[in-house]
């Protein structure tokens, strides 16, 4: 496979930029009823931070690139400070101290990206998720080329109906909004009763850079680079073109990605260990775990819930999404708000213990069919919508039905 040189790489970036772009408009118009303050630009956000990448790589060039050794030490810092970063802010007694932390980090953040980005993209061109373009027909790239920012990535307004589980709505918010203007966004969506809303953190959002959160865990910081990738390549793909064409679509892309960026994390993790030093003083570092399996708690509020709403009893289930939440806290599992929207969207990641929906096993199954990542993800990336990843599991390997 020919790969592409250090003078074709720009030309990519930008090819990429233009397409993506084009895409980013949805943010406006979800957005358009928010105060200019709460609103989250996409294409401005793009048109800010892509040029950063063609700085790095054009310092990169003249400082030469990082031995294994040096990627190691830089990674393995990053990870230590987020975690350093974590507990004093929960800490809150040394903001002199937590804005050191977050220095020092910030001046790691390009070079560990570029780790991030390099491995993630050795494992792809491996895997076989490669493309020719139509300006370079010899050479076999991964496009979109991998690129992420490492920071605070924007908030999402959830909103589903009291009487019922259902997302039936969202839209993209400013990252960093405080508590007072979080409160005051979900009372006004909830002012005439119908409806539930939650103001829900996002780990990661598939622009062009990704913004990804700054994550202390190595494998977890790659799966979710590796995740909004997915979405970057299906944008271009049948599956990702519809993603909000119906809640159908969306819980399939998002789906998708996650059991993608699983699978795509665990190969780099066993290609490129995380290192060995850091791994020993994180472990010291870290807080005890929270004596609860969270998942299964989840799986039974939900069960609770959809039962109390079945009956009508919508205050009741709102009362003990509460009572729970107090639970879960106290056991060390924190959750500022759990109502109706927080089960709406965790219901759109079918995987996951706060969801029912089957579309999760289903595209589990046509990972297990497909035999690799490579081939799962461009089997997923031609479906248009469950009923077509029902007929592709109704056929044997060989294209025949069952």
């Amino acid at each position: 496979m020919r790969r592409l040189t250090g003078r074709q790489r720009p030309w990519l970036y930008l090819l990429a930029l233009v397409v993506l772009c084009a895409g980013a408009a949805w943010s406006i118009s979800l957005a358009a009823k928010l105060p200019s303050r709460e609103r989250f630009n996409v294409v401005s956000w793009e048109l800010r931070h892509l040029p950063n990448k063609w700085l790095y790589l054009t310092g990169r060039q003249f400082r030469g690139r990082m031995s294994p050794e040096e990627e190691n030490e830089r990674l393995g810092r990053y990870l230590e400070l987020t975690l350093r970063i974590d507990l004093a802010a929960e800490d809150g007694s040394q903001p002199d101290e937590l804005a050191r932390l977050e220095d020092e980090r910030a001046g790691l953040a390009n070079d560990v990206e570029a780790i991030i980005e390099g491995r993630i993209t050795s494992v792809l061109e491996e895997t076989g998720l490669t493309s020719s373009l139509p300006l370079f027909p010899d050479a076999r790239w991964v496009f979109p080329p991998v690129d992420t920012e490492l920071g605070e990535p924007p908030e999402e307004l959830v909103i589903s109906p009291r009487e019922r589980i259902e997302l039936i709505g969202t839209r993209p918010l400013e990252a960093g909004l405080s508590l007072t203007q979080v409160n005051a966004i979900e009372r006004k969506e909830e002012r005439d009763g119908s409806r539930s809303a939650l103001v829900a953190p996002l780990a990661g959002v598939a622009t062009y850079p990704s913004i990804v959160e700054p994550d202390s865990d190595y494998r977890s910081l790659v799966e979710l680079v590796a995740h909004e990738w997915t979405h970057q390549y299906l944008f271009f793909r049948p599956l990702g073109s519809r993603f909000y064409s119906n809640n159908e679509l969306r819980t399939l892309n998002e789906t998708v990605a996650t059991i993608a960026g699983q699978e795509l994390a665990a190969l780099v993790v066993r290609e490129y260990p995380p290192p060995g030093a850091a791994a020993e003083g994180l472990a010291a570092l870290q807080p005890p775990a929270p004596q609860i399996d969270l998942a299964q708690a989840l799986r039974a509020l939900r069960a609770d819930v959809d039962a109390l709403l079945a009956r009508d009893q919508v205050a009741a289930a709102e009362s003990l999404m509460e009572q729970r939440r107090q639970e879960l806290a106290q056991r060390g599992a924190h959750f500022r708000r759990i109502n109706q929207a927080f089960f709406a969207f965790a219901n759109v990641y079918a995987t996951g213990p706060g969801s029912t929906d089957p579309i999760g096993g289903k595209v589990e199954t046509l990972l297990e069919r497909s035999g690799n990542v490579g081939a799962f993800l461009r089997a997923a990336s031609r479906l248009t919508g469950e009923d077509a990843l029902d007929r592709l599991l109704a056929t044997s390997p060989d294209g025949r039905a069952r």
